[in-house]
């Protein structure tokens, strides 16, 4: 027995495209094709943008150099969806480093100060601010949450597969126009696109089984206590 299941881009395409143009797998010109694989690239990495959480997409870590006096640093890294967590080695010891907001770094008064760093702006890309500025050589690093991977020919798509079906709604209506779908169906289809959102967000909250409550002192309560009085039982 498996419980093993994917769908490939070019899958979901011919279900799109079947859809959408009412053909054939054997049957979509290589233009539609292409088109349907950018939507499904587009949706992909914006969906992924709004959540803070995605199964799929494995957490990476990179080490990368501080150069004495300097506060910027790059990690030479071109994914980065979003950093998780910062140290700073000066020495044996990982120091950790708080991630800080624009507005948080643009609160600092003394931006030149030397010393460990204790915070760290990710302006973008894999540009990095830290403050204090290092005082002496060091490394950083970096644990990230990288961006979902651009689809490929006869691969899965890089996301949940309970997620595929409401990706699906979402690429055919984000391919309408291209195909002078009647307005009357393309209102429809924005409202299963809709659905189709809130379907993904729902699928893409964390889940944790649940743990045993302990209700403390429950039986040990004196008969005559106010406990008991401030209630009509």
């Amino acid at each position: 027995m498996t419980t093993t299941f994917n769908r490939t881009r070019t899958q979901i395409m011919q279900r799109v495209a079947g859809k959408v143009l009412k053909l054939g797998a054997s049957s979509v010109a290589s233009a539609d094709s292409d088109t349907i694989y950018e939507a499904i690239d587009l949706r992909l990495k914006e969906m992924h943008k709004r959540g803070t959480f995605w199964r799929k997409v494995t957490s990476v870590p990179v080490t990368f150099s501080l150069s004495s006096s300097v506060a910027t640093a790059s990690a030479g890294a071109g994914d980065i969806l979003f950093p998780m967590k910062v140290t700073f080695t000066n020495g044996s010891n990982d120091d950790p480093v708080d991630l800080i907001g624009i507005s948080e770094y643009a609160a600092i008064e003394d931006k030149t100060r030397i010393g460990d760093p204790e915070r760290a702006l990710w302006k973008g890309g894999s540009e990095f601010i830290f403050h204090p500025v290092p005082g002496s050589d060091g490394t950083a690093k970096l644990l990230y949450e990288k961006i979902a991977d651009d689809t490929s020919a006869g691969a899965v798509i890089d996301i949940d597969v309970a997620m595929i079906r409401p990706m699906m709604d979402l690429i055919k209506y984000d391919i309408a126009d291209d195909y002078g779908v009647p307005e009357k169906i393309i209102q429809r289809w924005m409202v299963e696109a809709e659905k189709a959102e809130r379907d993904i967000r729902k699928l893409d909250v964390q889940r944790v089984d649940y743990t045993t409550v302990a209700v403390d002192d429950f039986d040990n309560r004196q008969p005559n206590s106010r406990r008991d009085t401030d209630y009509n039982w």
